[in-house]
């Protein structure tokens, strides 16, 4: 859910730079901050992925533990 939001915020505030890029002469630097944006959402979302995978490891690897322990 928190993507999603993330997602839409994005969304919004690319398409609102492009529209305004529209009614510039020199519409550049209002482009780089529209595809800045998604730079930093897929960035973002692949620092997100990457920890929500070592927690998982993590609490995998506390379970194996914990099943040890209760075995013996």
């Amino acid at each position: 859910m928190k993507t999603f939001c993330y997602f839409i915020i994005t969304l919004l505030i690319s398409a609102g730079f492009l529209l305004g890029a529209m009614n510039t002469p020199n519409p550049f630097p209002l482009f780089t901050v529209a595809f800045g944006i998604w730079v930093i959402f897929i960035w973002r979302y692949t620092v997100r992925t990457k920890k929500q995978a070592a927690k998982r490891a993590r609490e995998q690897l506390f379970e194996q533990y914990m099943r040890s322990r209760t075995r013996q």
